[in-house]
């Protein structure tokens, strides 16, 4: 996720690169298993971001759509919830979003299903986005700083955060992973130091948005969002 903490700030796209589109193509090309509903969000999103649905007619004020507390709370604009997470600011950030949200389609769709996973991708997309709206006002009264209440974000991060979470829950506890190609870490707490590393390498990404993407990934690991999917899979299937 993409923020900006200034209320007087503005996202705008200008001019729309290829270069990501590129790199995210040949990610594509180089995979061998493209499960369908993987494959259908990643198309949405592309689809998004060169403005190809003329009903949203939003990709070139990205303010507009940006998801914060101030926003939803305050303005009522509660479609925000749903359609931040399909935005992104350039073509890169549309890039790594979707190239770990592959890797983690992939895993995931396959142990869960399609149906299950399209249900699980809803439902995050939603919690994650109503998560950072809660940490926005949670922050901004412990801190004292309404800032926090304008902090507005956009792009698939925070889902993918969530699904990180639920990937690493069915990775064998023994399992490691290895930060800078050197550091091993635990792949039980590789999503705290991400979200610390990601932040000081890049401090305009959403903290809160990413932060909220891992508390709603530990909901479903630890039950009570898993226990609502569930629920609502054997209702609709």
């Amino acid at each position: 996720m993409f923020s900006s903490r200034s209320r007087h700030t503005h996202y705008q796209q200008t001019n729309r690169s290829y270069y990501g589109i590129i790199l995210l193509l040949a990610e594509l090309s180089r995979s061998s298993h493209l499960p369908p509903i993987t494959l259908i969000i990643i198309i949405l999103n592309v689809l998004i971001y060169f403005d190809i649905f003329p009903l949203f007619g939003l990709s070139n004020n990205l303010q507009s759509v940006c998801v914060s507390t101030h926003a939803v709370l305050d303005q009522g604009d509660y479609m925000r919830i749903l359609l931040a997470p399909f935005f992104h600011g350039d073509d890169m950030h549309l890039y790594y979003n979707m190239a770990s949200f592959l890797y983690k389609g992939q895993q995931l769709e396959t142990l869960f299903g399609g149906r299950y996973f399209a249900l699980l991708v809803t439902i995050l997309t939603i919690s994650s986005s109503l998560m950072l709206v809660i940490l926005g006002q949670l922050a901004s009264s412990l801190f004292d700083n309404p800032e926090y209440l304008f902090t507005c974000a956009i792009g698939f991060s925070a889902v993918i955060f969530a699904l990180k979470v639920i990937t690493t829950h069915y990775t064998p506890d023994h399992s490691s992973y290895s930060l800078f190609s050197f550091i091993p870490i635990s792949t039980k707490y590789i999503v705290w130091v991400e979200l610390i590393v990601i932040q000081l390498i890049t401090p305009n990404v959403s903290f809160l948005g990413h932060l909220a993407g891992i508390l709603v990934g530990l909901l479903y690991t630890n039950g009570p969002l898993r226990y609502i999917c569930n629920n609502i899979y054997n209702v609709m299937f």
